[in-house]
């Protein structure tokens, strides 16, 4: 269903001018035929397309549709219409089986795609009466774009009629085993708000429970030991003098992952106790974080801490910045091509430099996120790249000394069910330590 995402189908409106009429066409059946499949727009019923066409276009029309059933083929190749009446063109799809419908289920309920086509929906609009002057105003492809840019207002009316369905919060459970006590029992319990994502501000991405932090959770459930245990060398140091583990996590969102950590902690009852500091930016987002780990915990055990951080600058000289982290975990934080690289200045001022770096991510491959896992692959490298770099004397220095964020261990991850938005392929899991 991946190809029904409209991340993933509708066209850049960067390159709207050289689109052609056909390729939007398609874009906006498939986002209608996955949320308003039933709903009719007669739009494009009516209209009774002229066979003229422009000099020198020698491009052959593509039946998706608009045309009429009622065609010939001209000497020339091209395919001419007929008066005839041209059938519904969002006319709903044919029956799909459980499987897709289930697909589409998720993919309707997935707020980010909604808001994403919403937005598209609006810059179209914006932009489209250029579009369509630049076609002969009677031609079959000037036709087209008139009642596309119809049809696709047709829909975002749709989208706006149905917002107050839309802007409901949400309560998701989770439960994850241990590999403890009964066999395959859930002992790990998570109750989460999901709460809508802006449609005018796309920052407000971790308002929703994304599928890298439900994967990611379930690995530290199952292997505690393998991305909580302690990475400092205590060599002789007396265990009243240990100063608290330091666990900070990035772009915390809901807070899935400081709310597990601090689960399992708390069974393991450390002494001292664990100093869990969970992050993000936008206020809407720490501010359903916040819910989250009350809804989590009681208030006299409370075990994790809300901080606002701003990759780009740290605020590294104040509490609780001001000390470096043992581990620090994200999952999903990369959305951008900018974010590679500012999440690695600032884990390279906030991790000690025995500490460890856990990032999961989703690997993309369509829509606007495609091909950020390899911005991240040329940011975070592999020990043998950084060691052949040094051999060349291209040697980055980082948090003062001759060393550099890399990675050390990798672990791909299949989709599992129907965790993940559409367009994720896999996941990613790196380690990433001081070498």
């Amino acid at each position: 269903m991946a190809s029904l995402a409209p991340t993933a189908t509708l066209p850049p409106l960067g390159r709207l001018l050289s689109t052609p009429g056909q390729t939007v066409l398609q874009a906006l059946q498939k986002l209608r035929s996955v949320y308003f499949p039933h709903q009719p727009c007669p739009i494009l019923s009516q209209k009774k397309p002229s066979t003229s066409t422009r000099k020198g276009d020698e491009t052959p029309f593509i039946d998706s549709g608009y045309a009429s059933a009622e065609e010939d083929d001209d000497d020339s190749g091209r395919i001419s219409l007929s008066t005839a009446s041209i059938p519904n063109t969002f006319a709903a799809p044919p029956d799909d089986d459980d499987s897709e419908e289930d697909a589409r289920e998720l993919l309707r309920a997935d707020q980010f795609e909604r808001a994403f086509a919403i937005k598209w929906l609006t810059g179209f609009i914006s932009r489209a009466e250029i579009w369509v002057a630049e076609e002969e105003e009677d031609s079959v492809e000037g036709l087209l774009r008139s009642d596309l840019l119809e049809a696709s207002s047709t829909i975002l009316s749709a989208f706006t009629g149905d917002d107050d369905e839309a802007e409901v919060d949400i309560t998701r459970t989770f439960a994850f085993s241990t590999g403890q006590g009964e066999a395959h029992s859930p002992n790990i319990h998570v109750e989460l708000n999901d709460a809508p994502i802006s449609s005018e501000d796309h920052t407000s991405v971790g308002l929703q429970s994304w599928g890298s932090c439900i994967l990611f959770a379930e690995k530290l459930c199952a292997s505690k030991e393998v991305y909580l245990s302690d990475p400092r060398p205590f060599g002789g140091v007396d265990i009243t003098e240990r100063k608290p583990l330091r666990i900070l996590e990035l772009g915390a969102g809901t807070g899935m992952l400081s709310i597990v950590t601090a689960k399992l902690l708390q069974g393991e009852r450390m002494q001292p106790q664990p100093e869990i500091i969970a992050t993000d930016y936008h206020p809407d987002v720490l501010a359903n974080l916040r819910k989250n780990i009350n809804t989590n915990f009681s208030s006299s055990s409370m075990p994790i801490e809300v901080e606002v951080l701003d990759w780009e600058s740290p605020e590294t000289d104040r509490p609780p910045f001001n000390e470096r982290f043992d581990i620090i975990l994200a999952a999903d934080v990369v959305y951008h091509p900018e974010h590679a690289k500012w999440i690695e200045a600032c884990v390279s001022k906030l991790l000690h430099k025995h500490g460890v770096f856990w990032m999961f991510m989703a690997i993309r491959g369509s829509g606007r996120h495609e091909g950020l896992d390899k911005i991240v692959d040329a940011t975070f490298v592999s020990k043998e790249v950084a060691l052949r770099e040094r051999e060349h004397g291209d040697v980055c220095e980082g948090d003062g000394h001759r060393q550099r964020l890399v990675v050390v261990d990798q672990d791909n991850i299949q989709r599992q069910g129907g965790v993940g938005r559409a367009d994720e392929n896999c996941y990613k899991l790196s380690k990433i330590v001081w070498v």
